[in-house]
């Protein structure tokens, strides 16, 4: 029985060593390298660069390596996503955690080095047609995703010439929620103009559905056929299609998505 109890008191000091050991260990590199203490999340707030004219590193996410230097990106809007309190020894710093907008260049930088609110430089966050989806990632996913629908729709009719005035046209009637059958524009009628809508909110789709497909059946159900589709060579378009409405953190999307307007115009009116 004394062995016994000999060989548990043993093991205990044993282990008791070993953890001692350890937490020396973890103390001694937590006065070698940064560590994350505190943080506190945001939903992706605008900031840009205090002073382009001087150096401001940017670093990877254990604050060990420099990965850029945001004085090279004069015109980006960074977002905010988290604040972190980094600590080495008796040192500390509170960083943030930014991203441009297409979260190909992302690190921690020193809060110092930014101010709050878009750049002034950056155009596209500063796009009205951006702005007009509410601004911000979600505004400017939102556009992009515009852009996309616009080229999917334009490729289904070939040898056509996009009119951004006839765009625009088709935005404000299409937003108008416009009866199927509409000819043109009422605020720019022209007789020869040919009007085609979807419903409004037509469908709730996903980002794995075929939006080609789709709007190629919807065309093909009124009678614009491909074949009829490619007899509108050399005729002017315009187009818009309504991108996902996104949510606060520009995370989900939510219906509305999939409906369309299209007028075409023969070139020489």
């Amino acid at each position: 029985m004394k062995l016994k109890r000999l060989m548990a008191l043993s093991l205990c000091l044993l282990v008791g060593g070993f953890a001692t050991w350890d937490g020396g260990s973890s103390a001694q590199a937590a006065s070698t390298t940064w560590q994350w203490v505190k943080t506190k999340k945001y939903p992706d707030v605008a900031y840009h660069l205090k002073d382009a004219t001087k150096s401001a590193t940017m670093w990877d996410l254990k604050h060990n390596k420099k990965i850029h230097n945001l004085k090279n990106y004069p015109k980006t809007t960074w977002y905010l996503s988290q604040s972190v309190k980094l600590q080495m020894g008796k040192k500390s710093g509170i960083y943030y955690l930014v991203k441009n907008n297409t979260n190909k260049v992302a690190g921690l930088v020193y809060r110092d080095y930014l101010k709050k609110g878009v750049n002034p430089a950056d155009k596209l966050a500063n796009d009205p047609a951006v702005k007009a989806y509410g601004g911000g990632l979600a505004g400017i996913k939102s556009f992009r995703e515009e852009k996309k629908l616009q080229v999917d729709i334009l490729a289904l009719f070939p040898g056509t010439i996009l009119n951004d005035a006839l765009s625009a046209d088709a935005k404000t009637d299409l937003n108008a929620a416009p009866e199927l059958g509409r000819k043109y524009s009422t605020t720019n009628k022209n007789a020869k103009a040919i009007g085609i809508f979807s419903p409004y909110n037509w469908i709730k789709t996903t980002a794995k559905t075929d939006y080609s497909k789709l709007v190629a059946d919807a065309l093909t159900a009124q009678g614009y056929t491909a074949a009829k589709r490619r007899n509108y060579k050399g005729y002017q378009i315009g187009i818009y299609a309504t991108p996902h409405g996104y949510v606060t953190g520009y995370k989900n999307w939510v219906s509305g998505y999939g409906s369309w307007g299209i007028y075409l115009v023969p070139t020489a009116d």
